[in-house]
């Protein structure tokens, strides 16, 4: 647990970098989700990690309620009720949402049990993992406004493991029964050592960058995009559904090529 705390604290403080000088007219910046700009995506990750603490702290039971009650969600799910505050502003409501949510995490046995997405509930760790995901999937858009390369460290692990581990959910949102089809997940993180999952002799296998296949988890960018090896019609299946976080299923970017 105290290893994904210091993840998350750590990729927080990466993004906070990353908007902290940014001026008023750069806040509105538009990013590749429709209709949300650089200050929709903080606003976003700042009431979510509020919604995480109040569920953390029994002052809340169902997220999607809270949501709905609390943000002003539109059809762009951007929360709305916070608009109108500046791009300053909304860095600093952040910066003590996450503080706070912080404090409840360290409050937490790793596998007590937070009411996440409805009927889906989560173990504390579990979730600090999400929240970790969550943002830096939102740093990616950020980091694609502004003309820059999305930052991956070694921490980008637990958007693999939710990769993986969401892939039952993944196929569910799609119609489909998950198959019982071998599957094997080698990737190369920034360091240079190999994570891993599944069956090593299986002939369906998904192997390339860790960066990569998080840019496809977190529906970024398209598989067919990358520098990935799919090979096996299940694995390439796969590449093209998987989803690391709960919700409607949502579809890959556009391909700019075919292979």
């Amino acid at each position: 647990m105290k290893a994904i705390l210091s993840d998350l604290l750590a990729e927080q403080s990466l993004v906070d970098t990353l908007v902290s000088d940014l001026s008023e007219e750069q806040w509105l910046k538009p990013l590749p989700v429709e209709m949300w700009n650089i200050k929709d995506a903080i606003i976003h990750i700042a009431f979510f990690d509020y919604a995480a603490n109040k569920l953390m702290r029994g002052e809340a039971e169902d997220l999607v309620k809270l949501a709905d009650a609390e943000s002003g969600q539109d059809q762009y799910v951007r929360a709305t009720n916070f608009h109108h505050l500046s791009g300053a502003e909304v860095l600093s409501w952040w910066r003590e949402e996450r503080t706070r949510m912080a404090a409840s995490f360290y409050d937490k046995n790793p596998k007590d049990r937070i009411p996440w997405a409805p009927g889906l509930p989560m173990s504390a760790k579990s979730l600090a993992s999400a929240r970790l995901m969550e943002l830096w999937a939102h740093s990616v858009d950020i980091y694609d406004a502004l003309g820059l390369e999305p930052v991956v460290r070694e921490r980008i692990t637990s958007t693999l493991f939710l990769s993986w581990q969401a892939r039952p959910n993944a196929y569910r949102i799609n119609g489909l029964e998950m198959p019982e089809t071998p599957l094997y997940l080698e990737l190369t993180l920034p360091s240079g050592e190999i994570w891993a999952k599944g069956e090593p002799s299986a002939e369906n296998r998904i192997k390339g960058s860790a960066k990569d296949w998080a840019l496809v988890a977190i529906r970024r960018r398209n598989w067919l995009d990358t520098d990935l090896e799919v090979a096996g019609e299940e694995a390439r299946r796969y590449a093209a559904l998987v989803q690391t976080y709960a919700g409607w299923a949502d579809p890959a970017p556009a391909a700019k090529r075919q292979r």
